[in-house]
C-alpha cells in the first residue's frame, strides 16, 4: 500500500473512531438518563407507599377522609363542629354565595301548624316550582338577575302569603359575628390541599369552648388521626413494576449496543494501529532512497 493511500486509511479509521467513541458517549448518557429516571420512579413509588390521610370520626358517619364540610358541620352527629383559620386569625370559608330560601306553612290533619323551609342554589330551580307559569321571555329576564334584585323583584310583583322569599349567605352561621374577618379559598374542598394547609401549620382548627372560639391541636383530637393510605397502594405498586420493567428493557438494549460499539473500537484501534506501522514502514523505506 502507498503512503497517500495508507494516510487516507488513517484517516478514515481516525473518523470512525472518533463516531464510535461519541455513540458510547451517548449511550452512557442515556444510561444515566435512564438511571435517573429509575430514581424517580423508586421515589415516586415510596411517597405512594408512605402517603398519610387525615381522617375523622363522627357518631353518624363513623371514620371517612377528613373535609371541609365535615369540619364546619355544626351537627354533632355529622359534623366536628369546628371552624378552620388562617395563621393571622382569618376564617377560611369558600367564596361567598347567596342562595334562595322559601319558608312555607302548612296544617296537618289534626289541625297542627308546621313551616317547612327549602334552599334554591339557582333562581331558575325556584321558578320551576314556585313560578311555572311565567313566560319564557319573564324567565330569561329574571335568571340574569342577581340573587339579591331576583327577590326585590318577586316581593314587587309575585309575592303570595303562602310563602317566605328570604336570600340567605353561605357564611350564615349560630356563630358568626360581624367583626370576623374571612379567607376566601375555594380549594379548601379539596382534602388533599386542606391535608396539607393543616399539616404544614398554615390553617388551624377551633372549637367552641365558653362560648368562644378557641384554636385546638389537631394531632391530639380523639376525633382526627393521620394514618397510612392504603387505597392507592396497588395501584402504585403495579404502576412501578411495569415502570421498572420497562426502564430495565431500555438499558438492557443500551447495554448491548454499548458492548457492539466497544468491539468496534477494539477493532478499529487495531486496524489503526496496523496503517500506523504500514505509514512508517513506507516512510522508512521511501528516506532510505535518499540516504
Amino acid at each position: 500500500m502507498g503512503l497517500a493511500a495508507s494516510q487516507g486509511r488513517f484517516l478514515c479509521l481516525t473518523a470512525r473512531l472518533n463516531d464510535l467513541v461519541y455513540e458510547g458517549q451517548q449511550i452512557a448518557q442515556q444510561r444515566l438518563a435512564l438511571a435517573e429516571e429509575s430514581k424517580n420512579i423508586a421515589e415516586a413509588y415510596n411517597n405512594a407507599m408512605n402517603n398519610k390521610i387525615l381522617q375523622c370520626t363522627t357518631p353518624a358517619n363513623g371514620t371517612q377522609q377528613l373535609t371541609y364540610e365535615t369540619i364546619i358541620n355544626q351537627d354533632p352527629n355529622t359534623g366536628l363542629c369546628m371552624r378552620i383559620v388562617d395563621v393571622d386569625g382569618n376564617v377560611v370559608s369558600l367564596p361567598e354565595s347567596k342562595y334562595l330560601s322559601v319558608s312555607s306553612k302548612s296544617t296537618d290533619e289534626s289541625g297542627n301548624e308546621t313551616t317547612t323551609t327549602e334552599d334554591f342554589k339557582t333562581i331558575g330551580a325556584f321558578i320551576s316550582k314556585y313560578l311555572p307559569d311565567l313566560s319564557d321571555d319573564e324567565v330569561s329576564k329574571c335568571i340574569r338577575m342577581d340573587v339579591d334584585e331576583f327577590w326585590t323583584y318577586y316581593n314587587s310583583n309575585y309575592s303570595t302569603s303562602n310563602i317566605t322569599l328570604s336570600v340567605k349567605s353561605s357564611l350564615e352561621n349560630g356563630l358568626k359575628s360581624d367583626d370576623e374577618r374571612y379567607c376566601f379559598d375555594e380549594n379548601c374542598k379539596d382534602p388533599a390541599y386542606l391535608q396539607d394547609m393543616l399539616t404544614s401549620g398554615q390553617w388551624l382548627l377551633q372549637q367552641v369552648q365558653n362560648n368562644e372560639w378557641e384554636s385546638i391541636v389537631w394531632q391530639g383530637s380523639t376525633m382526627i388521626s393521620e394514618v397510612y393510605d392504603t387505597s392507592d397502594d396497588a395501584a402504585a405498586e403495579a404502576t412501578y413494576e411495569a415502570a421498572m420493567k420497562d426502564l430495565q428493557k431500555k438499558d438492557k438494549l443500551l447495554e448491548l449496543r454499548l458492548e457492539d460499539v466497544e468491539t468496534q473500537e477494539q477493532s478499529v484501534e487495531k486496524q489503526i494501529d496496523s496503517t500506523k506501522e504500514v505509514i512508517s514502514k513506507n516512510i522508512e523505506s521511501t528516506y532510505k532512497t535518499f540516504a
